[in-house]
């Protein structure tokens, strides 16, 4: 499979498996990754991060908490991650962690992340569970069609040939590990980065 994506429960390390087995590669990816960002201790937010060399790798909020309020900044998904969306398919490879909370819901993004699954590109990733995205729509103020369209997202991606999905419990899964090993060697490895 030429795009996997890694699903289970929140902070099982979905994250965390494919950062430990791209390692440095991930300087040579298109895509992005999502940051938790902790201010004294307190979770205040999240931003997408660009990936690639260099340390001037640029961020932009998307969800902020504040005062007990969340905070969604569609323009991070519609502008930000879709040009990183579109700039992946010029790359050898492409990380995009994570996908599937509220950015499908903004038209502009879905174009550019369906646009970049018919690319030839190969992708890692990390996909939202749905018992996930029923919690999000629980601490955000999303339109209640939200699962609706999230459980047509999961579906148009299993559907999809090119796209394996493997679901784990933590970031030690051996079934997931070896999966994305032999990936990383078909197209990384004996790529175009070597």
């Amino acid at each position: 499979m030429k795009k996997i994506f890694i699903t289970g429960p929140i902070g099982c390390g979905k994250s965390t498996l494919i950062k430990n087995v791209l390692g440095d590669n991930l300087n040579y990816a298109g895509g992005f990754i999502t940051k938790r960002v902790i201010e004294h201790d307190k979770l205040i937010g999240f931003d997408i991060v660009s990936l690639g060399l260099g340390k001037d790798n640029k961020h932009v909020r998307f969800l902020t908490f504040k005062e007990g309020k969340t905070i969604k900044n569609n323009e991070a998904f519609s502008i930000f991650a879709s040009n990183l969306l579109k700039d992946a398919t010029t790359k050898p490879f492409a990380v995009i962690d994570e996908i599937g909370g509220f950015e499908i819901l903004i038209p502009e993004f879905m174009e550019a992340f369906n646009l970049f699954l018919k690319s030839q590109v190969p992708c890692v990733g990390v996909l939202k569970s749905l018992p996930s995205a029923e919690k999000l729509l629980k601490t955000t103020n999303l339109h209640p069609d939200f699962l609706k369209a999230t459980k047509q997202f999961h579906l148009n991606l299993l559907s999809d040939s090119d796209i394996k999905i493997i679901e784990i419990n933590n970031y030690k899964d051996k079934n997931a590990l070896n999966i994305l090993k032999k990936w990383k060697e078909k197209y990384i490895e004996h790529g175009e980065i070597q």
